[in-house]
């Protein structure tokens, strides 16, 4: 059993009432928050577990992201004030289509790092065309919440080396769907990404 107390200047609940707690603790049995209560510096000499002291740090709940492309962060600023479909066709879809599991990695690595130092700890990422395991890999590794899925491309005439059969798509998609779909305790989810 992994227990943790934590022990910040104000805890910030989101909770129906808007509930904002000072000088309370945050109890953590096995990566559940199970008690938000006061303590006495006793206590803590005592508590079997770790003690986080953030006494002059608030602590609020994570940040949900509902809209990331972890492959590609590594393109930041590589394509800057293009229209839209210049974007995608000249720089994007390119560095995309260049992606080898070495460079996607990274890339979803490096997304994933400034997530978690931003305080997001669910995202919804719109998946990739190759290599879509590596992403999956990498957030379990991460302990973040997602969902996540290959992005399928069965008609594209702004990018044609995009496109695969609608079976082939379909096939690699349901395989992942098997293989990721609720893995680490339930943390990452398979979202279909047409």
């Amino acid at each position: 059993m992994c227990k943790k107390l934590i022990i910040p200047k104000q805890v910030v609940t989101v909770d129906q009432n808007n509930n904002i707690f000072s000088n309370e603790c945050v109890e953590i049995t096995d990566g559940i928050i199970t008690n938000i209560r006061e303590y006495t510096q006793s206590e803590i000499s005592d508590f079997s577990g770790d003690v986080i002291n953030a006494e002059s740090c608030t602590l609020i709940p994570g940040f949900v992201q509902t809209h990331v492309h972890l492959c590609q962060t590594l393109f930041r600023g590589l394509a800057d004030n293009l229209e839209l479909l210049d974007w995608l066709k000249l720089r994007i879809f390119p560095y995309e289509n260049a992606h080898n599991k070495e460079s996607l990695r990274s890339s979803t690595k490096l997304g994933i790092n400034e997530l978690l130092l931003g305080g997001t700890t669910t995202i919804l990422d719109m998946g990739t065309l190759r290599h879509q395991e590596v992403v999956f890999e990498e957030l379990i590794n991460s302990g973040l919440r997602a969902i996540a899925g290959k992005c399928m491309i069965d008609i594209n005439d702004l990018y044609p080396s995009f496109k695969a059969s609608t079976e082939i798509e379909l096939k690699e998609t349901y395989e992942l769907a098997k293989a990721f779909h609720n893995k680490n305790n339930g943390k990452i989810k398979y979202g279909f990404a047409p």
